[in-house]
């Protein structure tokens, strides 16, 4: 009888299933580019980098998604460093960034702001910190699911995490956390047309181009463009367009 119920228990694990580990379509230990254009105007670049890292102790491996922004609109200049550490399942644990903000016509003007999150037991814990005044910092807790993503302000480069599990033949809806409104946004993705190749550089890459829209926020939506391989190829959404470029210098 005992045989019979390890039996048993083996094939629910098999039905079940494993969780479906973070499938890579970018090289690791390599920089991409995302040039960021508004009103195809050059507004700033976000170089992004995904590595692989072994876990503490024996513990289980773990990637990382390393990114530098720099934009300049309106002129304000943001400058931008942040490290996104995430599960072989692709979903977050811990996010920090740092931006340093300045005016280009005021050189004597400048501040710093630093951001955390941490996912951990069924809750999210953001924090703020403005110009290093670490008793000044502002925090806030909100519960999510397991199955929730992170979408930090300006990082589009983070929807490579969920863009692999697109379906070609149907809409899905992801849970996004999203700082900047302190919530969770659902946002449905639905495949609209197997579009031309899309060039960069001298290469052809077939893509498939997903609209995308807010549930609860009707006025934010755009399309994006996914290659075979899951990543995330151009972000478009009103006059703003976020497009892979093959330079990186």
């Amino acid at each position: 009888m005992a045989n019979k119920k390890i039996l048993f228990g083996l094939l629910l694990v098999l039905v079940a299933g494993p969780l479906q580990a973070f499938e890579f379509g970018w090289k690791l230990d390599r920089s991409y580019k995302y040039l960021w254009l508004l009103n195809k105007k050059k507004i700033g670049e976000t170089v992004f980098r995904f590595s692989r890292k072994e876990g503490i102790a024996g513990g289980e491996e773990y990637y990382q998604l390393a990114i530098r922004r720099k934009k300049t609109q309106e002129g304000k200049i943001e400058d931008s460093v942040g490290t996104l550490l995430f599960t072989k399942n692709g979903y977050p644990t811990t996010y920090s960034e740092k931006t340093n903000f300045r005016f280009a016509s005021n050189k004597t003007f400048a501040s710093l702001q630093e951001a955390s999150i941490r996912f951990a037991n069924g809750q999210v814990t953001t924090s703020y910190t403005s110009n290093r005044k670490k008793g000044e910092e502002t925090r806030k807790t909100l519960r999510v699911g397991k199955d929730t993503y992170l979408f930090f302000h300006s990082c589009q480069e983070q929807w490579n995490l969920f863009t692999t599990r697109l379906d070609a033949t149907g809409p899905r809806t992801f849970k996004l956390f999203y700082p900047e409104f302190g919530e969770v946004l659902n946002i449905v993705f639905k495949p609209e047309v197997q579009s031309a190749p899309f060039t960069i550089g001298d290469r052809k890459i077939p893509v498939t181009r997903f609209s995308f829209a807010a549930k609860k926020y009707s006025n934010w939506k755009g399309s994006i463009w996914v290659d075979e391989k899951g990543r995330m190829l151009q972000y478009a959404s009103g006059p703003l367009k976020i497009v892979l470029t093959e330079k990186n210098d």
